[in-house]
């Protein structure tokens, strides 16, 4: 028996797992001496074993579906490279990049000349990674010892393994308090001593609110933002009393798929009641990317205009998890993408098996402070490291990344009053992402089931036992239904872990800071006699639909 330990990548929260291998398969160990996790792990943290063992591992590259050698792929992209301008090359990173590859992008892009070299994470929470100035970052000792706690979103699902501290803090005193701001009565409401439900996506102008409550200095208008935000003042003031600035404790936020309509403004105002709580913040997500040389929304630009010929994409959320870029990235004449799954169906263009993760050494950044990550299994015989793929279009010394912005909190509030202006609405049922914790690839639930408030259900004629097909602006999708009191009226939530539902989310340019992102999105319920046909039949052809290339 050989065990290795490492820190989970699966999200931030810097879990220290462990892997055994008898000679045959590998399977996960909870190292109870762990500082962060104490013998925990997560559903996505305990299938590390499953990314390693999978039959679906790509072990030798693809040139539209068909498998080539390592020779021919690597002279096919010195021969596109010598083909096209070097403004005509876009380098896009995603979730799986550590900062020093991102640094050796940067520097190729350099090396290259392009200005084209850009964060393809565009999932809401990577905005947590933003900065308010002045903002102090939350420790575990924050954590455990808090008396006060202000959670936003889903923290519970986004990272339930430093859900215990919390609920530890919860209990350890009478006088401990916390509040949750959601618009979903999800569990973690169920131990608040006040749950604010808001509109969906209106939570940072209740934050904002709440903040102006707590520092006389910050000059917003609290009933334009409460009554956008669909709360009685009342609600923030009781919840203000309990996170007075006296009380030690942390602000927790999170930023889902599908449940933000405005990334920036939702973190940059998690920030701003920390700061008006004295209290220090953590951004809950699975990853954090450093920002682009040049914003994603440019870059889709680039692509419809043709000005892109060759794109190199590496990391996850191959543009296939965002289907409307599927047809905008296959307008570039070269393609190349990483993966560590054979894509299912196939993906026109090239793609690299690279190593995983969990294979490899790296640095990396937790909600604690910097971890190292140390290999688990050997590299996948076929695969390459990031390092010499990327060398296949030039040496990629590391270059500096770009500097973060910080923020000033009367921006901070500019924003919130704008979006509070903004009209919402539109014809059929608001569809909301859902981060299930369990989920991961689709390997333990299908997430085919869609929940609907009991409202709804009785007007739709639908129970436990029904289907329906859900239709958006971008694609569809047959369910079968889960009634649940917890979903607002007027809105219906998916699991968002599997592409055929975040298929159904068109991808959206935020009116309040131009970032790309993917919000809720309206959608129209058709009851169905049966399911006529197999959930995936109505989503659009994004052709390698079933597994995320990494």
């Amino acid at each position: 028996m050989e065990t290795r330990k490492t820190t989970c990548p699966f999200c931030l929260n810097g879990c220290t797992s462990a892997v055994v291998f008898d000679g045959y398969q590998y399977r996960m160990e909870y190292p109870s001496e762990a500082e962060v996790n104490r013998g925990r792990l997560c559903p996505r943290g305990n299938s590390a074993s499953i990314v390693i063992d999978h039959p679906k591992r790509l072990a030798y590259p693809l040139l539209d579906g068909r498998a080539i050698s390592w020779d021919e792929a690597a002279n096919l992209v010195r021969g596109w490279r010598a083909a096209v301008r070097p403004e005509q090359v876009a380098l896009v990173y995603s979730r799986g990049r550590g900062e020093d590859e991102v640094r050796r992008l940067f520097g190729l892009a350099r090396e290259i000349g392009t200005k084209h070299v850009v964060c393809g994470h565009i999932e809401p929470e990577n905005a947590l990674g933003c900065r308010l100035e002045g903002t102090k970052d939350a420790t575990l000792a924050d954590v455990e010892f808090a008396k006060a706690m202000l959670l936003v979103g889903d923290v519970f699902n986004t990272s339930p393994v430093a859900v215990w501290r919390m609920l530890d803090a919860r209990y350890a005193d009478r006088k401990n308090r916390l509040v949750v701001i959601d618009s979903v009565r999800t569990r973690q409401s169920g131990f608040a001593h006040s749950f604010i439900q808001v509109r969906p996506g209106t939570e940072p102008l209740a934050m904002v609110a709440l903040a102006a409550l707590l520092d006389k200095n910050i000059k917003a208008d609290l009933d334009k933002l409460a009554t956008a935000a669909g709360v009685a003042r009342g609600q923030l003031e009781a919840a203000a009393a309990m996170l007075a600035p006296a009380v030690p404790g942390f602000v927790g936020v999170a930023a889902h798929f599908g449940r933000v309509f405005h990334p920036l403004l939702h973190s940059l105002a998690g920030q701003l009641v920390a700061k008006a709580a004295g209290k220090p913040f953590v951004g809950f997500r699975e990853t954090s990317l450093p920002p682009g040389g040049e914003d994603f929304t440019a870059l889709r630009a680039a692509l419809k205009a043709g000005e892109v010929r060759l794109l190199f994409w590496t990391g996850g959320m191959y543009p296939d998890s965002y289907a409307e870029v599927f047809p905008e990235a296959a307008r570039a004449e070269y393609r190349v993408a990483t993966s560590i799954f054979v894509p299912d169906p196939p993906v026109p263009g090239l793609v690299l098996p690279v190593t995983a993760e969990l294979e490899r050494a790296a640095t990396a950044s937790t909600y604690w402070g910097p971890a190292s990550r140390e290999p688990l299994a050997p590299p996948l015989s076929g695969s390459r490291d990031f390092g010499r793929v990327v060398e296949l279009l030039g040496t990629a010394a590391e270059a500096d990344l770009p500097a973060r912005v910080e923020h000033k909190p009367a921006a901070v509030v500019e924003m919130a009053h704008k979006a509070a202006g903004l009209k919402r609405g539109g014809e059929g049922v608001l569809l909301l992402g859902e981060k299930k914790a369990i989920g991961l690839r689709g390997f333990y639930e299908p997430e085919d089931r869609l929940a609907l408030n009991p409202t709804d259900a009785g007007s739709l004629g639908v129970d436990g036992d029904s289907f329906v097909r859900v239709t958006s602006p971008v694609g569809a999708r047959d369910f079968g239904v889960l009634v649940s009191g917890q979903i607002p009226a007027g809105t219906a939530t998916v699991g968002t872990n599997v592409h055929e539902n975040r298929a159904l989310f068109p991808l959206a340019v935020d009116e309040v800071s131009g970032m790309t992102t993917v919000a809720p999105v309206n959608v129209k319920i058709e009851k169905l006699a049966s399911r006529v046909q197999a959930p995936s039949e109505h989503a659009p052809d994004r052709r390698g639909a079933r597994y995320m290339l990494h």
